[in-house]
């Protein structure tokens, strides 16, 4: 009949109609929970505020949470902007970056001379033009130069006409010694080339000087660039074509040398050569916590990963969660999210994107009681709470882990919120079951003022005796850390007989240390025990059996320093499930003053 009383109540506070409220019944109200009544009661009569609904809360919190989240990213972002202005060293995006690896050609000659000292590897072509000294040594002796001629041939005294351009130097010299030793019995020879040809090839497209230029048989793509200057702006570093009998029998990929070191060019240059230099591919900008900011030249179906690798990683101090693509689409300039790193992978970059990993400066962080250095420190961004324990010089011999305490500002603005929230629907059913004359409001208008002048504290629950979780949270500014020493005792509050501190005592139950607190108290709602785990995690305990089941309803472990805290009994009028929200709220901020838990219980 409870339930149905409760549901009932929940129907009429939704369907009621704003009225005025009977004097007598403000009267009766603390002044500032009076005051508060009043104006939410005007706002009902004048059409503003918010008709009261069971899910309100967790719709509101949600809400409150995303705008706090774009709140704290917009704070995030004025602090790096103040950064950058205010330091001269800092990274700006209006600042003029280059494109990685345009100034590569800045460093060499933009001439290049034939040379005619050759010291080329046994797999040199040879070709019309190259001049190779041979020597024999036995019986028949003499130095020659023979010229390799129009038809590929040299001429070998007293052997004859041998063709040997489009060998390599190995193989020529073989075929020459082979052909010596089967003419001349016991006759060595020794060959060298002594002059290596010119070739005449076209350097065009987006080069910095494009013609026909003259080089050395033993001449590459590379040094063909080199001949006419470079590569242009409008030229790209990433596709350099050699074209041979309208055939592309090479690519350069500049890249390719600059960020990896693979210099694996194979093909010598030969007369009629064609080296054309690709229009430039995609210009993609990255800046911010990078280790090389600058522009990077992409290829079609690159990955944002691949932009990230040009740019030689990211830097510990980047902000993973906090990075921005800013991309031209249908004309305008649009905004990407890139919600974090794992996103790399997934992303193909376009040409004019720009990409900002965020970095923040240093921030401050306490830490408190049993470490060996507690104090103040200065943390990196990217910096977890194992990385503060160790500054701090690590645990003491009695530190209790599972007992830590941390705060953090960003947990605190949602509690507040919450609390805020929380605070008007009690105000919101104050108003409908007044209205309705639904019994006693007195224990309902106690938990509101109870809610009223409890200050948040940003409490976050995490576990030290876990590697990971700590390893996983990012210190915040001003970020604070309280580490416990053990203690022994579990302490025990509310429609109680005795309030205060209860000796523990391993693999015991609630019940047990209620009634080391003398019992329950008469008005005492056993139905609905809240436990605050020196954690920080809240559980609720209902003493009575379930209808349903042999067993209690709730088994809870109690652990040194848990609080066990016993509310009064609400009017059936009060809704349960704000009450819930409301102790919950209570005991997890009065967790870190215990004093102030006797002010819930005052009558």
């Amino acid at each position: 009949m409870k339930i149905i009383k409760l549901l009932l109540l929940s129907i009429v506070a939704v369907s009621i109609s704003a009225q005025e409220l009977d004097p007598e019944f403000l009267d009766s109200l603390p002044d500032d929970i009076r005051k508060d009544i009043q104006e939410t009661n005007q706002r009902k009569l004048d059409g503003t505020d918010e008709k009261y609904s069971p899910y309100i809360y967790s719709s509101k919190l949600a809400k409150a949470e995303t705008f706090l989240k774009l709140k704290d990213r917009l704070e995030k972002d004025l602090l790096e902007m103040e950064r950058r202005l205010n330091s001269d060293s800092s990274f700006d995006m209006s600042e003029d970056l280059i494109v990685y690896g345009s100034d590569f050609f800045n460093t060499f000659q933009t001439s290049f001379m034939p040379i005619n000292e050759p010291n080329p590897d046994s797999g040199y072509m040879l070709d019309v033009g190259d001049v190779l000294q041979v020597q024999l040594v036995g019986p028949n002796e003499y130095i020659e130069e023979l010229l390799i001629n129009s038809d590929g041939s040299v001429s070998l005294p007293d052997i004859g006409e041998l063709v040997i351009a489009g060998l390599s130097l190995n193989d020529a010299s073989e075929l020459i010694k082979s052909k010596v030793s089967s003419s001349f019995i016991g006759t060595e020879a020794f060959v060298n080339l002594t002059e290596i040809r010119d070739v005449n090839i076209l350097v065009t497209g987006n080069a910095v000087n494009p013609g026909i230029y003259t080089l050395t048989g033993n001449s590459n793509i590379l040094q063909g660039l080199l001949a006419a200057g470079g590569i242009s702006e409008f030229g790209s570093l990433r596709e350099i074509n050699l074209i041979r009998d309208d055939v592309i029998v090479e690519t350069l990929d500049i890249y390719d040398l600059l960020i990896e070191g693979k210099y694996s060019i194979k093909k010598r240059l030969r007369s009629g050569d064609v080296v054309f230099v690709e229009a430039r591919k995609n210009i993609v900008t990255i800046a911010g916590a990078v280790n090389r900011p600058a522009k990077y030249e992409a290829m079609d179906g690159q990955k944002l990963i691949s932009i990230i690798e040009y740019a030689n990683g990211i830097n510990r101090t980047a902000d993973l969660e906090n990075i921005s693509l800013e991309r031209m689409v249908d004309g305008s300039l649009k905004t990407i999210a890139v919600p974090n790193d794992s996103y790399f992978e997934a992303i193909d970059v376009q040409d004019g994107d720009s990409i900002y990993i965020r970095e923040y400066p240093y921030r401050q962080a306490k830490i408190s009681g049993a470490v060996l250095k507690p104090g103040s420190y200065t943390m990196a961004a990217g910096q977890t709470i194992s990385d503060l324990i160790e500054k701090a010089g690590g645990y003491t011999q009695n530190a209790y882990k599972f007992g830590a305490i941390y705060l953090n500002e960003d947990a605190k603005k949602v509690n507040e919120l919450s609390k805020e929230i929380l605070y008007q629907e009690f105000l919101d059913s104050i108003i409908a079951a007044s209205q309705q004359n639904i019994g006693d409001l007195t224990p309902v208008v106690k938990l509101t003022e109870d809610i009223k002048n409890t200050s948040p504290n940003g409490r976050v629950v995490i576990n030290l005796l876990s590697d990971t979780s700590i390893d996983l949270y990012n210190i915040k500014e001003g970020d604070e850390l309280f580490v416990p020493e053990r203690n022994n005792v579990v302490y025990v509050y509310g429609e109680i007989s005795s309030e205060g501190a209860v000796m523990y005592s391993d693999n015991q139950d609630v019940e047990y240390f209620v009634e080391k607190s003398g019992g329950y108290k008469k008005f005492a709602d056993n139905e609905s025990i809240y436990i605050l785990h020196p954690n920080g995690e809240s559980q609720l305990y209902r003493s009575k059996r379930s209808i349903f089941e042999r067993s209690p309803k709730s088994e809870i472990k109690i652990y040194p320093g848990s609080i066990i805290f016993v509310p009064r009994a609400l009017d059936e009028s009060a809704p349960r499930r704000l009450a819930a929200q409301a102790y919950v709220s209570i005991l997890g901020n009065l967790g870190i003053a215990l004093a102030s838990l006797s002010a819930i219980n005052d009558d």
